[in-house]
């Protein structure tokens, strides 16, 4: 199709961060990763290592008690934001409040990985995008035990308040957000880079899983033009596109068919939506340093032998690769 191009070593060159000489870490990019639940830890760890890995100035891991108090020590260098972890009254509104002030300062927000499906998570990120598919005493409900009436003042919601702010989309926010009627009729234009498997674009979609692995690139397109979000679709050499251009993997290894890789895939976005560049630009150079990251495990320990922990210190060496 017209206006597409590689995510190839040339491409990956191009769009690369660089640092100045006397820069700090909040002008590198923060980021902060709302990740994790008790029984999946691996994917904040994975999504926060990874982010610091791919160069984000400072990772801040927004999650709850149990989840930070397992990661703490596995990660020195994460900082945290404690959220409430239960159903109380106001809880969902408090564990905004919590993030307010980072999501003012940071450059980019990662939303998704390990958060789990349930109820807490439904209130949470109903009250963190300002909109969601449960109703209550005649207006959108936001948070536990809280409404707004439908002549009430509608206050902006933290995600979009800060206007520089990016935000990656992936996992349990993906399978929040395709339970939401018209979703995209509530988020600014350009803010998202969503980054669904096939399962979660059917959901998001209503299309077929087949039709999307038939058509990644079309699917993309079309899908991207509509949300008016860019999208990093992984079916087959996966493909990002923002509706107008597109983004094409050069390398598809198999390797990464293992648990986490998506959440690894959705730190290093974060990371390099954190140091500025356009989404597209960091789906594509994600992609690049992704696959090249995976082959150099497969070195080591063969197409079968990679594990998602493998990968992010790789990611970090291929990017080394790239600056020389």
């Amino acid at each position: 199709m017209a206006n597409s191009v590689r995510a190839d070593e040339t491409f990956a060159r191009k769009v690369l961060p660089t640092r100045e000489i006397g820069t700090h870490k909040w002008k590198v990019g923060g980021l902060v990763v709302v990740a994790g639940s008790p029984s999946l830890t691996g994917a904040a760890w994975l999504a926060s290592r990874t982010a610091g890995r791919a160069g984000a100035g400072i990772v801040y891991l927004a999650s709850g008690r149990g989840v930070i108090s397992m990661l703490a020590g596995a990660m020195p260098e994460v900082a945290h934001i404690l959220i409430p972890e239960t159903d109380a009254p106001g809880s969902a509104r408090r564990a905004v409040e919590r993030l307010e002030p980072y999501l003012e300062k940071s450059k980019a927000v990662v939303i998704g990985p390990g958060l789990g499906d349930d109820e807490l998570t439904d209130h949470f990120l109903g009250a963190l995008f300002g909109f969601g598919h449960k109703l209550g005493n005649g207006g959108a409900r936001i948070g536990f035990g809280s409404s707004i009436a439908p002549d009430e003042p509608a206050k902006q919601p933290a995600l979009f308040a800060n206007g520089n702010l990016r935000i990656a989309l992936d996992a349990d926010a993906l399978n929040w957000l395709a339970k939401q009627d018209e979703w995209w009729t509530h988020v600014p234009a350009g803010r998202c880079l969503l980054t669904p498997h096939p399962g979660e674009m059917a959901r998001l979609t209503g299309l077929e899983t087949s039709e999307i692995v038939a058509n990644p690139e079309g699917v993309a397109r079309e899908y991207a033009a509509k949300w008016r979000q860019a999208v990093l679709l992984k079916a087959g050499y996966p493909v990002a596109s923002d509706g107008e251009h597109a983004v094409i993997a050069t390398d598809a290894p198999v390797s990464l068919a293992t648990a986490g890789s998506g959440d690894v895939l959705s730190g290093m976005v974060g990371a390099f939506l954190a140091q500025g560049l356009a989404p597209l630009d960091a789906a594509g150079l994600a992609l690049y340093a992704g696959s090249r990251a995976a082959r150099e495990i497969e070195e080591r320990f063969g197409p079968l032998g990679v594990i998602a922990t493998d990968l992010p210190d790789a990611i970090g060496h291929q990017l080394a690769l790239l600056a020389r």
